[in-house]
């Protein structure tokens, strides 16, 4: 596979799926994807400096997708019958947001040249990642893109990324970074 797309929600989850692929030689043709329309600005901003930091460690390209949040909370809300904010933490809201970022980002892939996809979701150890895998496969296909299968165990790689994390000095965060996920924490 020469090009891969890597949906990238934030730096401590790159991490560890970059060692990952440079520890099997594949780094080279990884591209970071940050695409997250559901984090408020502030944070956002401070999400994609430390990603941009990721990328440039270990000699990634990042590209920077649409960043409109309105479109977001749109679509949610076009989806979803309830107040978004009754929603808890990885049921409904947080699958329809999965589902929007997922597809957006593999339609960038198909429409600039890109082979492979995978996500940083993938191996979240706080989120539904059979639901985004499954999510993330009916979309590759419908595309035509091959979905980029991560071995890697979720509680290893979050370990991995907190280790990574305090080596490169990263900001790592306690929440998804939705204005809703954020009440969860304070």
């Amino acid at each position: 596979m020469s090009k891969i797309l890597l949906h990238t929600c934030c730096a401590p989850c790159a991490l560890p799926i970059l060692d990952y692929f440079k520890s099997n030689g594949n780094i080279s043709n990884i591209t970071l994807f940050f695409f997250n329309p559901n984090i408020y600005e502030e944070e956002y901003i401070k999400r994609l400096e430390y990603v941009k930091k990721v990328g440039e460690h270990y000699g990634a390209s990042v590209i920077e997708g649409k960043n409109d949040h309105d479109v977001w909370l749109d679509y949610l809300k076009n989806n979803l019958d309830n107040d978004l904010k009754s929603y808890l933490e990885n049921e409904l809201r947080c699958q329809f947001c999965f589902k929007f970022r997922l597809e957006e980002s593999i339609m960038y892939a198909k429409n600039n040249g890109f082979d492979g996809f995978c996500s940083t979701l993938q191996t979240n150890l706080y989120k539904d990642t059979e639901f985004i895998i499954d999510e993330a496969k009916k979309l590759c296909e419908k595309y035509g893109l091959e979905f980029v299968e991560l071995s890697l165990d979720k509680k290893i790689a979050y370990e991995k990324g907190k280790e990574l994390c305090k080596e490169l000095d990263i900001y790592r965060q306690k929440f998804c970074g939705c204005e809703f996920s954020k009440s969860v924490v304070q």
